[in-house]
């Protein structure tokens, strides 16, 4: 059964599933975008986040893999 939960459950321990974490990432390039709830519900500042680290690698990790799925592999023409 395939489910669309970040977090997983079994009876001994709570999991974060990669799966869905890199899918969400690989989504927030094509149709979506990344955003902190934090921050856009007014409850904290970028600069006072405890937080603030991980979000911006996540920031960066979604430029690479644009980078990376976007560069131009090979040039052509139509004559």
């Amino acid at each position: 059964m395939v489910r669309n939960e970040i977090k997983m459950k079994s009876q001994e321990e709570e999991r974060f599933d990669k799966k869905q974490i890199a899918l969400a990432t690989r989504n927030s390039t094509i149709e979506d975008e990344l955003s902190c709830s934090l921050l856009d519900e007014g409850i904290i500042k970028c600069e006072a986040c405890g937080l603030k680290d991980i979000c911006n690698e996540a920031n960066e990790l979604v430029d690479k893999y644009v980078e990376r799925i976007t560069r131009v592999v090979g040039n052509f023409t139509f004559d």
